[in-house]
């Protein structure tokens, strides 16, 4: 999960909470770097699925999602990402 400033620190903690509660593994990178740099490195290190929050996916309760391979996946509400996320967990795609 990255945040794209520390306005959005509420929402960010509350979606951890929801995405650990529903069995995933979650980081959080809430470091003072640039976006763009914050991407690179989630790429670096493998990682899937990243979730940019800033302030406009915080007023929606919602996410924009990044995948390592496929690119921008758009915005969705959080709760629709836990349901599609854990799904692919549950058939093993991911």
């Amino acid at each position: 999960m990255l945040t794209i400033s520390e306005k959005s620190d509420v929402f960010a903690t509350e979606a951890l909470n929801t995405l650990k509660a529903a069995g995933l593994r979650v980081t959080y990178d809430d470091a003072s770097e640039k976006i763009g740099a914050k991407i690179r490195n989630a790429q670096l290190d493998k990682i899937p699925y990243m979730l940019v929050i800033g302030e406009k996916e915080a007023a929606a309760q919602s996410v924009a999602v990044r995948h390592a391979k496929r690119g921008d996946l758009g915005v969705k509400p959080l709760a629709d990402f836990v349901s599609e996320i854990t799904g692919e967990v549950k058939e093993r795609r991911l």
